[in-house]
């Protein structure tokens, strides 16, 4: 039996196959790497930046507000240390576009869930 029992109503929700999940990952990890590129110095990279956001569509679109704030807060943490260090900017990005992938999994998931219950 492979699939997860969740709720109190214990719902059977079937996990999705092993190339799916290991496709999932794949994507998550992706899109942490393009946001720590993309924010790794004080260099502009617009490719990897444009690339990171279209790849986390849909989702991005309901947590633009949140990266955008906590972006902002994370370059004003970096402007008060002395030094301008770039790491706040770089992990916050690469936790926010990571979070933002899982989203996206976890939206596809239910999808997938959905239309192969027994």
């Amino acid at each position: 039996m492979n699939g997860a029992v969740i709720g109190p109503k214990r719902l059977f929700v079937p996990l999705p196959p092993l190339g799916w999940r290991l496709v999932a990952v794949g994507y998550v990890l992706l899109e942490a790497v393009l946001g720590a590129i993309a924010f790794s110095s004080d260099t502009d990279h617009p490719r990897v930046e444009i690339a990171a956001f279209v790849l986390a569509l849909p989702m991005v679109v309901a947590t633009l507000p949140v990266i955008y704030v906590v972006g902002a807060i994370s370059w004003n943490v970096r402007d008060a240390v002395d030094g301008q260090p770039m790491w706040p900017v770089t992990v916050t990005f690469t936790v926010l576009f990571a979070t933002t992938a899982v989203l996206n999994v976890l939206v596809a998931w239910m999808i997938w869930s959905s239309r192969h219950r027994r």
